[in-house]
């Protein structure tokens, strides 16, 4: 055949595309359906096959792979159709929509691989859990989410198999095709819980023949390998949860001032949702974690204590953070201080695909050393690359009243907290053998009497937390591994941002 796709014949009049994913079409005398459409690079083969009359296209879910091709063929002589609640990633209505709410210094998107523009004539009539009728079969639709929260596999009998075309919802092995796409947001599980029950309802009929969205086919013990899939799936899932189990919040005691901010040692202020403020003798402030829904609450403090800030630090990059540091820099003359792994991103965010990064630049007027030390009037600081909720984070300890303070930013909080790990996932870059164990050590290393952590979180350091957060990055890490199909996290995992990217208009 001239089409550089592969056609494998998988059973009676049933083939597997080998496409931009793969593709399955099931022929009747001269008519046929087919499960995702890939490229539509196939199409000039139908008539070789004997078929006259592509009915009907049913596409699992809204992924580029699956469906981009439907692009060129805006005439067809076929229906397409796909999950009802998909056309908010699919339709172009749906499309506009989600550009219109996808800008910079959003979080984790609804979808990490959109069509930048949406595709016309689809109809969404594939409810979980319904059917349609075809030359007197009856296709059945079952709710398998995973690769978003609607996505459906397509059940149909051959001979006496039951032949389940799964989309994503599984791979060979007991993985799934690019695991970040459970994530729906940047912390919980709730993405891989709703892959489980989708496994689960799997598991609880009969499959002859699995056939995903991309891989081999399972026609050995598929039940086993879907049994496995859960089991890993659920790990992920509790991955996703406390990261000190059964540790206390152990939240520090504070003295609430006039304007509303918290006094926590006599030079030490939390303000507004995430701010601190370090005061000098000489009744300067260094002001940490600056963002502008804090500047009202951070104006009547510095108006209470009489303080001038000059200075300005950010733990990360994320712009609940940072992004009231050209307002500081501009009203007072403040000098941002940054460590270069936090400046890179902020510097040109046109460059970086990441969550939650201010639209516009933000300029460093000195840097950090990538570890050692900086001062700041009487404090001298230690300061450090400290990965662990984001690659591009920093810690930095000071003593401050007599007590050691370390400001921790959003990697490490109390487990009421997030779950204490201010969120992982993959498009926040959030890294285990190389963040979270390596940054819980370096605490533990430099044993400091208050943690100042973002959003309010000023506790006081105890080592076994830290100790259990080292074990629980290690399952962490194996959990997440465990669901890549090359076993390779870079490769399969920490995609995200180059999905982003790739599906951009």
């Amino acid at each position: 055949m001239a089409s550089s796709c592969e056609l494998h014949a998988i059973g009676p009049d049933f083939w597997l595309i080998r496409d931009t994913c793969n593709v399955y079409l099931l022929k009747d005398g001269e008519h046929a359906i087919a499960v995702d459409f890939g490229s539509g690079a196939w199409l000039p083969e139908l008539a070789a096959l004997g078929i006259r009359a592509l009915d009907h296209v049913f596409l699992t879910h809204h992924h580029p792979d699956q469906c981009a091709g439907l692009l060129d063929h805006a005439e067809r002589t076929f229906l397409v159709h796909a999950p009802a609640g998909e056309e908010a990633c699919l339709s172009p209505e749906g499309v506009a929509a989600l550009q219109e709410t996808s800008s910079a210094g959003a979080g984790c998107p609804s979808s990490y691989a959109v069509l930048p523009h949406g595709i016309p004539g689809v109809q969404y009539d594939m409810a979980g859990f319904s059917d349609l009728w075809w030359r007197g079969r009856r296709i059945r639709f079952l709710l398998t989410p995973g690769h978003g929260p609607f996505a459906c596999s397509v059940l149909f009998d051959q001979g006496e198999r039951q032949v389940l075309c799964c989309g994503d919802a599984a791979h060979a092995g007991g993985t799934v095709w690019q695991p970040f796409h459970l994530e729906w947001d940047h912390w919980t599980g709730s993405g891989a819980l709703a892959a489980w029950e989708g496994v689960q309802r799997v598991l609880g009929m009969r499959v002859d023949l699995l056939c995903p969205s991309h891989g081999p086919v399972i026609d050995a013990q598929p039940r086993q390998m879907l049994q496995t899939l859960a089991d890993r799936l659920l790990a992920f899932y509790h991955a996703k949860g406390a990261i000190a189990a059964d540790e206390p919040d152990r939240y520090l005691a504070a003295e609430p001032v006039t304007c509303g901010a918290l006094r926590y040692l006599p030079h030490l202020y939390q303000f507004g949702g995430n701010g601190y403020l370090l005061v000098s003798a000489s009744g300067e402030g260094l002001v940490v974690d600056p963002t502008l829904g804090d500047l009202p609450a951070l104006e009547r403090l510095l108006a209470e204590v009489g303080v001038t800030p000059t200075a300005l630090t950010v733990s990360h990059y994320h712009l609940d953070h940072c992004d009231a540091i050209p307002t500081l820099q501009a009203r007072y003359g403040a000098k941002a201080w940054l460590h270069p792994q936090v400046a890179a991103p902020l510097a040109d965010p046109s460059a970086h695909s990441l969550p939650w990064l201010p639209s516009e630049p933000i300029t460093a007027d000195g840097l950090w050393p990538e570890h050692g030390v900086w001062r700041w009037q009487e404090y001298s600081f230690e300061v450090t690359h400290w990965p662990g909720q984001t690659w591009w984070h920093c810690g930095y300890q000071t003593t401050v009243d007599g007590q050691r303070v370390f400001f921790a930013g959003d990697s490490f909080q109390p487990a009421s907290r997030w779950n204490g790990t201010g969120g992982f996932c993959a498009y926040n870059n959030s890294r285990f053998a190389a963040g979270f164990i390596p940054s819980a050590r370096l605490i533990q290393a430099w044993q400091p009497d208050v943690v100042a952590a973002g959003h309010g979180c000023c506790y006081a350091y105890a080592a076994p937390q830290f100790a259990k957060i080292q074990l629980w990055a290690e399952l962490a890490q194996r959990a997440v591994t465990a669901l890549c199909p090359s076993g390779d996290l870079e490769r399969d995992y920490y995609r995200a941002a180059e999905e982003i990217r790739a599906h951009r208009g």
